[in-house]
């Protein structure tokens, strides 16, 4: 076994992923519910050492204005106040791949390169995924305290996971809309019209907005491309850290230009 493995065999309960009960449940739970659960994933040492890589590199105060698309919108085919182009307010910290590479012993980056996440979410979801090649979309961790504003969204790629380690005092959860973007295109109409319910009609929408309470340790897993989604406003002076891996169906995936350019992952692509 190499040094690297055995490192990461303390800081997660692999056994879990090996399970083909909790393989037919996870795609269950994807399929019905938009997302899949593994409670526990990340042993308490896990959560301590992972959180200490990340506390450990340098973040960047991402302060940005856009649209639901992680955008600047399309002026050219749709009117300013078409839920195209409504634009969001939001605020966060970040860490993103290229400050993570820097840590000493890379373990949030050897995690998400280890085969065994890859093999069991291609299982769960039937057939094979891809890692992102984005520089730092791919894998970044996110801190959200109480004056951040982490704004409803669509991802680019196709499927996010994120390992959960530290809560705040309340709030946080993880709001999300399942399976209502049928397309991958900021063209579909679906999109548009769940941004204009959920964003600028703002009627009750309980019926569509569904809530998971994360808990530390836990393995959260969804379609973020299909999928409206945002962690919640967080109460009290203990941020939320999570640990976000992202992966696609297509084997060259980056983020496209327009994104990258609105999203402030790391402080090295400010710098740049």
């Amino acid at each position: 076994m190499s040094s690297t493995a055995s490192l990461l065999d303390s800081l997660v309960d692999w056994s879990i992923l090996t399970n083909p009960s909790t393989i037919k449940s996870c795609r269950d739970s994807l399929k019905n519910d938009g997302v899949m659960l593994l409670p526990n994933f990340v042993t308490p040492i896990g959560i301590t050492r992972l959180k200490e890589e990340i506390l450990s590199c340098p973040h960047n105060e991402s302060v940005v204005h856009y649209t639901p698309y992680q955008d600047q919108g399309d002026y050219e085919n749709y009117p300013a106040s078409h839920p195209r182009n409504y634009k969001l307010h939001s605020s966060a910290s970040f860490v993103g791949r290229k400050s993570l590479e820097t840590a000493a012993k890379g373990q949030c980056i050897s995690m998400y390169n280890d085969e065994r996440i890859i093999d069991f979410l291609s299982k769960v979801i039937g057939h094979k995924l891809h890692r992102s090649k984005d520089e730092n979309g791919s894998v970044y961790s996110y801190r959200i305290a109480s004056n951040h504003n982490p704004p409803w969204h669509f991802d680019e790629s196709h499927y996010t996971m994120i390992l959960y380690l530290q809560s705040s005092e309340s709030g946080g959860e993880f709001e999300y809309v399942p399976w209502c973007r049928p397309t991958k295109s900021v063209d579909d109409k679906d999109g548009h019209d769940i941004i204009k319910k959920i964003l600028i009609e703002k009627d009750n929408n309980d019926d569509l907005i569904q809530q998971v309470q994360p808990q530390d340790g836990m393995l959260l897993f969804f379609a973020g491309v299909h999928t409206f989604h945002r962690a919640a406003p967080i109460q009290g002076d203990t941020a939320r850290i999570g640990l976000v891996f992202t992966f696609s169906e297509d084997e060259v995936f980056r983020n496209s230009d327009n994104v990258k350019s609105s999203n402030q992952w790391d402080l090295a692509d400010i710098k740049d």
